[in-house]
């Protein structure tokens, strides 16, 4: 096993526990709204809203799952889907949203990594 090999399977694990855990934490929050007894704010006020919506947690939730099997695919889903969000709500560029980026750019740097299926290099 290479060094470059065993790099890759610890960046690939570090997302894998980073993802998972953005990823529970989001759905608790999902669930927790659904069931939750607030009915002030039910529904969508506006498309901007839906398109939001659609972008987190929608985007990050579809990707974090998907880049459990899939790695390149689901952190390019995530990462385009913060990008849009950002793009359409740029007051929401503090750390606390861009947390996620952190596993979607380690899936795709292990995905990238992984792209020539570990062949030794002659040098």
């Amino acid at each position: 096993m290479t060094s470059r090999h065993k790099f890759a399977i610890t960046i690939r694990w570090i997302a894998r526990i980073t993802g998972s855990l953005i990823l529970a934490f989001v759905l608790f929050f999902i669930l927790a709204h659904l069931f939750g007894e607030e009915e002030s704010d039910a529904g969508f006020r506006n498309t901007k809203e839906v398109i939001t919506f659609i972008f987190f947690p929608v985007s990050l939730v579809v990707g974090l799952g998907l880049a459990l099997k899939w790695e390149g695919l689901g952190g390019f889903i995530v990462l385009l889907g913060m990008t849009g969000l950002f793009i359409l709500r740029p007051d929401l560029l503090g750390a606390g949203f861009m947390i996620p980026l952190i596993p979607a750019g380690l899936y795709i740097a292990y995905w990238f990594l992984s792209r020539n299926k570990w062949q030794p290099t002659n040098s």
